[in-house]
């Protein structure tokens, strides 16, 4: 697949013009007229907001006591906003071309009367190194502090401190100086995320629990993963590798309201990075590591003309293998992946943009090193070795991937708010050939073998069109509309063999397309009671249309081909209340109630037409939350806790029934999930800084008995575990005026779990815990950097899944890594 690559790296680079790389005028530098008079700050940022069309976002505790003396006539943004702000302890930030936001000033010399006289932001007379206030030649501060994280978790950019929503944010710095590379990686510092692995076509990712393992085109995942803010159709397209990131954000609990996908777990956003109209961006990365580790990432951004800027992204990986099938020497678990991003940003007009911006991917890999332990019963070990990295299969495998992505956002700032537009096309092609169990027939310990062909083919286009009101101090809202249409290809190959090889008990094929067309309208009011309480209340009203055709091919008995075609429809309001409440300054407290659903849908992958016309009706969720966000020691300690209780109803299940006999999936239980999460950052210094992250997770089958068979009613529900937590310290300090000096150390633990609802120990997932580690230098006036790192430096052997599919086995995690790598960046 990657030679076809080649062709599609031309394309990208041709989508974004080759930015020449000097300044533009932006928006900072344009000249409004302004009569804002001595007054509050808060009604002092209205007014300027009003006039200039940007967006003002500030924490309503910064700037209450607060009073400026305004700004007159015709001034450019930066001049205008540096005059209100003079005489308090506060400046301002550019998060985008249309949103600033004010904070507290790092500059010794801020305080009331004192004057603002740090550099600020992103525009063009606030770039680093550029003092705004004439003459100014004061040090950087080195008050320690903790980074303000600004987040569209309700559409709208805000502080996650402010709102009340249970998430986790990731700055695309520290997903990149720490190597966070997979969502694996993000959910060890996430508290109630957890990813795991059953094979590369179905990663598992759950949330407070919420999870399944249903592979099939006609069902839905309780977790959604969103790219730019645009839906990932299948876990198969979204589990890639994270690179050129602005932001990775993790919401918990369902997200049904405002989220273009009605998901009951939770959901993930991935926000890349966007050119900026004012500012060049030059970026180069080296790598090289074990395991015959070589790495490039590289990235050109930034104007091209007056109101255009453009971004080129590029990762290529090639890794060695961890694993070995020790019967065919085939190469496992290696990796060679090539990700491209390029986008295009028009400023059509000072109130009109356009982004458009398109992506491919593309991997393969030699398949799982899943390996042998014993026959079932644990009484014979013939064919294990020893070696936990080494497999039995003796079958080829193999895992090769195509992404691609294209979209348009359009916003469009009008005098009451603004409206927003998001069109997107995505589509992959992924193949995987493996073993579902662990070793090769022809050993005395193994019954039976089952040999996976699998192809998903989904393609998907979207339309998202909303409108966000402008911030008040009595009400504001969000209201949209969405369309969303997906149509999967699925080829699905099934061989069952036994007798040492000699028979073949199964040997069918499933073709399978699956097509679903779903329109919702949303909307969310937020309803400022005084300054203090905020209500919010909000809801989602979706409609989709689900219709699958499969075609079963019995190559053991044509008697038993079948083609079936069911369709299906399926509605559901999900309302979302929420109450906040600040009580003090760096305090907020809040309550939510919120209901979500995954539609329903089909089992395509059973070779029994009526099980696959029966299907089954959707999931639904109610939530409960309880949270408190807090900063202490004038913003060094940030604590936050969330309470959760969530209640499944009619919960998807996939299992093989006796009374069929046949596999398929049921709305068979009922299941509740409650627990705790806390996150803790600390600004210990200016140089060193601590973070920590705690999750308890009590989940139980209240019901689910399977009709003639088994009773889980009391059980834990898989991928759930009781315990995790993260501890983690950051420094970064001079060692003279020229060079830094950086270095990173975390440890997180992940207690035991079940991998399936029967909680037997053949699906135990045993606890493990983690440590990595970095250290580096800076140099360059912060231009080159070179890090010395390392994944697992304990070496910890931790299980991923273990099955008993014609015998036991177990698929470990990455043994330790380490390696070196060079940055360069440029402006």
């Amino acid at each position: 697949m990657l030679t076809r690559s080649i062709v599609l790296i031309l394309t990208l680079f041709c989508v974004a013009p080759k930015p020449a790389w000097s300044q533009s005028d932006g928006a900072d530098a344009r000249a409004f007229e302004f009569d804002i008079p001595r007054q509050a700050l808060d009604s002092a940022l209205e007014s300027f907001a009003e006039v200039t069309g940007l967006q003002v976002l500030h924490a309503s505790e910064l700037t209450r006591n607060l009073a400026t003396d305004g700004v007159r006539g015709r001034r450019s943004v930066a001049e205008a906003l540096n005059t209100i702000l003079i005489g308090t302890p506060l400046t301002y930030r550019y998060v985008n071309e249309r949103t600033v936001t004010i904070e507290k000033s790092r500059s010794p010399e801020a305080a009331p009367g004192g004057g603002s006289s740090t550099s600020h932001g992103d525009g063009p007379e606030g770039a680093p190194g550029q003092p705004v206030a004439e003459g100014n030649d004061e040090p950087a501060s080195t008050t320690p502090y903790i980074e303000e994280i600004l987040v569209t978790a309700q559409i709208r950019e805000q502080s996650l401190q402010d709102i009340p929503v249970s998430g986790t944010a990731f700055l695309g710095s520290m997903i990149e100086a720490n190597r966070l590379l997979e969502i694996d990686d993000i959910a060890r510092f996430t508290p109630g995320l957890s990813s795991s692995f059953f094979n590369y076509s179905s990663p598992i990712i759950a949330v407070r629990g919420a999870n399944n393992t249903f592979s099939q085109a006609g069902a839905g995942k309780p977790v959604g993963v969103f790219l730019d803010g645009v839906f990932i159709p299948r876990y198969s397209a979204s589990s890639f590798e994270l690179f050129d990131l602005e932001q990775v954000t993790v919401l918990r609990g369902p997200q049904g309201t405002l989220f273009g996908r009605n998901v009951t777990g939770g959901a993930i956003q991935i926000s890349t990075l966007q050119p900026d109209f004012q500012e060049s961006d030059i970026r180069l990365r080296l790598g090289t590591g074990n395991f015959d580790l070589f790495e490039v990432a590289g990235l050109l951004s930034g104007p091209i003309s007056n109101g255009v800027a453009a971004k080129v992204s590029l990762s290529y990986k090639d890794r060695g293998a961890f694993g070995v099938d020790r019967f065919n020497g085939q190469d496992l678990e290696f990796l060679e992946s090539l990700n491209l991003r390029s986008s295009v940003r028009l400023a059509l007009s000072d109130a009109v943009e356009l982004r458009l911006a398109v992506d491919y991917a593309s991997d393969e890999t030699g398949g799982r090193s899943i390996s042998l332990i014993s026959s079932n019963d644990g009484s014979d070990t013939t064919g294990n070795d020893g070696d936990i990295r080494t497999a039995e299969i003796r079958s080829p495998q193999s895992y090769e991937r195509d992404i691609f992505g294209v979209s348009a956002h359009l916003d469009w700032l009008l005098e009451g708010g603004e409206f927003q537009s998001i069109t997107a096309y995505r589509s992959s092609d992924a193949r995987e050939v493996y073993s579902l169990g662990s070793g090769d027939v022809s050993l005395p310990s193994v019954s039976t073998q089952f040999l996976k062909d699998e192809a998903d083919e989904p393609t998907s286009f979207s339309q998202e069109i909303r409108f966000l009101s402008k911030p008040s101090d009595t009400f504001d809202y969000v209201a949209g509309i969405y369309f969303y249409r997906e149509e999967t290809d699925r080829f699905v190959g099934d061989v069952l063999l036994g007798a040492g090889g000699n028979a073949r008990f199964v040997d069918r094929a499933f073709s399978v397309t699956a097509e679903t067309q779903s329109i919702a309208a949303y909307a969310q009011a937020t309803v400022h009671l005084g300054d203090r309480f905020e209500l919010g209340v909000g809801a989602r009203y979706t409609s989709e249309d689900k219709d699958v055709g499969v075609r079963f091919v019995d190559n053991n008995n044509a008697a038993n081909d079948f083609v079936v075609s069911p369709s299906n429809d399926f509605s559901e309001l999900t309302p979302r209340i929420t109450l906040t409440y600040s009580p003090a300054d760096a305090v907020t407290l809040f309550a939510s109630w919120t209901e979500g659903f995954t539609a329903g849908g089909f089992n395509t992958e059973t070779n029994n037409a009526a099980a696959i016309e029966l299907g089954f009706e959707p999931e639904t969720i109610t939530a409960y939350e309880l949270g408190a966000k807090t900063q202490w020691l004038d913003g060094r300690l940030l604590a936050n806790l969330t309470l959760f209780d969530q209640s499944f109803e009619d919960k998807l299940e996939g299992f093989f029934t006796p009374a069929g006999p046949f596999f398929s999936i049921f709305n068979a239980s009922e299941a509740t999930m409650r627990g705790a999460e806390l996150e803790l950052s600390w600004a210990i210094t200016s140089a060193l800084s601590a973070s920590s992250t705690l999750a308890t997770l009590d989940t139980e089958y209240d019901s689910f008995v399977i009709p003639l068979g088994a009773d889980f009613t009391g059980n834990e529900l898989p991928t759930s575990p009781e315990l995790s937590y993260s501890v983690s310290l950051d420094y970064e300090g001079r060692l003279n005026e020229s060079v830094s000096l950086t270095g990173a150390l975390s440890y997180t633990y992940q207690d035991e779990y079940f991998s399936g609802a029967s909680n037997i120990d053949d699906f135990r997932i045993d606890d493990y815990s983690l440590v990595n580690a970095r250290i580096g230098l800076i140099w360059g006036e912060g231009r080159w950097r070179a890090d010395l790192w390392t994944k697992n430096a304990a070496d910890e052997d931790f299980v991923r899944i273990r099955g008993n599919q014609g015998a036991l086995g177990e698929l470990y995690g990455p043994p330790r890594t380490y390696g070196l790598n060079l940055t360069y960046r440029g402006r």
